[in-house]
C-alpha cells in the first residue's frame, strides 16, 4: 500500500439511517476505502429509533455518535450540522455513506478549498454514476477504485450530467456564514440544488473537479423519494424562496436561522 496522502485539515461528515444491510456494508466500505488511502478525521452519526452499527473498522480519528430519533422522516440537515459544530478540522466533506470518490479527485477538491480559498468544492464534475448491486458488492468485498472504474461497468447517470449530491468539501466558517445546512429541509427533497444556488446567489459559486462520483447500491425506503406528499410541497416551498431571493435579501433570511449560531 502506498503511502497516505495527507488530508489531515479534513473531516469526513457522514449521517446516516441504516435501513437495510446493503447500506451498513456501504458505510464500511467508504471507511475502509478513504482510511487505507488517506490521512483525515472522520464523524459518523446514525440517528434512529434503534442503533443499527455494533462495530465500526478501527480509524486513527474515527468517531461515532447515535442519537435517538423516532421520527420516520430522516432530518439529514439537521444532523450534519450537528457534525459541522462538532468538526475541529477547517475543513469538512459532507459525504453520504454510498459515495465514492478517486482519491486524486478528493484531493484536488481538498485543494481547492484549502489551498485556494474557496467556501465548497465538489470532487466530481457533475457525473454522479449509479453502481449496479453486482459491482457494488465487489467493492464491498475489495474497496478498490477500479472496480468502479473499470469500463465494462454498466453507466447509469443518477441526475443527468450537473448532480450536486453526494459529496462535497466545505471550509467549515465560511460555510457557516453561508448558512450551513438549510434545515427547513427534512427527508429527501432538493436541498442539494438548494444548496448550491443559496451560494451561487451570495457570489460563492462552488466549483468542481474532473471525474465521476460513484454511488455503492442499496435499496430505497421513505427517505429516498417524495413518499410524505405534504413534506414534499414544504421542501419545494423552500427551495423556491431561497432560489428567488437577491444577494441582501438572502443573506438577512440566513440570519434568521439559528443553527448557525
Amino acid at each position: 500500500m502506498a503511502k497516505k496522502k495527507d488530508l489531515s485539515q479534513l473531516t469526513f461528515c457522514i449521517p446516516i439511517r441504516v435501513d437495510s444491510d446493503y447500506r451498513l456494508n456501504n458505510l464500511h466500505s467508504v471507511l475502509t476505502f478513504y482510511s487505507h488511502r488517506i490521512q483525515a478525521n472522520y464523524i459518523v452519526l446514525e440517528a434512529d429509533n434503534m442503533q443499527h452499527i455494533k462495530s465500526l473498522p478501527k480509524i486513527d480519528g474515527l468517531r461515532y455518535e447515535f442519537v435517538r430519533d423516532n421520527n420516520s422522516i430522516f432530518h439529514r440537515t439537521h444532523y450534519i450540522n450537528m457534525m459541522l459544530r462538532k468538526t475541529e478540522t477547517p475543513l469538512a466533506a459532507i459525504w453520504d455513506a454510498d459515495a465514492i470518490a478517486p482519491v486524486r479527485q478528493l484531493q484536488q477538491a481538498y485543494s481547492l478549498v484549502l489551498d485556494k480559498g474557496l467556501t465548497m468544492a465538489y470532487p466530481y464534475d457533475g457525473r454522479f454514476w449509479n453502481v449496479n448491486l453486482f459491482h457494488s458488492t465487489m467493492f464491498n468485498h475489495a474497496p478498490r477504485i477500479r472496480i468502479l472504474e473499470n469500463n465494462n461497468m454498466p453507466r447509469i447517470l443518477m441526475s443527468g450530467y450537473n448532480s450536486v449530491g453526494g459529496a462535497f468539501i466545505v471550509n467549515v466558517e465560511a460555510y457557516r456564514r453561508c448558512g450551513w445546512e438549510n434545515e427547513h429541509f427534512a427527508g429527501w427533497g432538493p436541498e442539494d440544488v438548494e444548496r448550491y444556488h443559496r451560494l451561487e446567489i451570495l457570489g460563492e459559486r462552488p466549483s468542481r473537479v474532473d471525474g465521476g462520483l460513484f454511488h455503492l447500491y442499496h435499496t430505497r425506503g421513505v427517505n429516498s423519494g417524495d413518499y410524505d406528499k405534504d413534506l414534499a410541497k414544504s421542501t419545494k416551498r423552500e427551495y423556491s424562496h431561497v432560489c428567488s431571493m437577491k444577494p441582501d435579501e438572502l443573506r438577512t433570511y440566513i440570519n434568521t436561522w439559528e443553527w448557525t449560531k
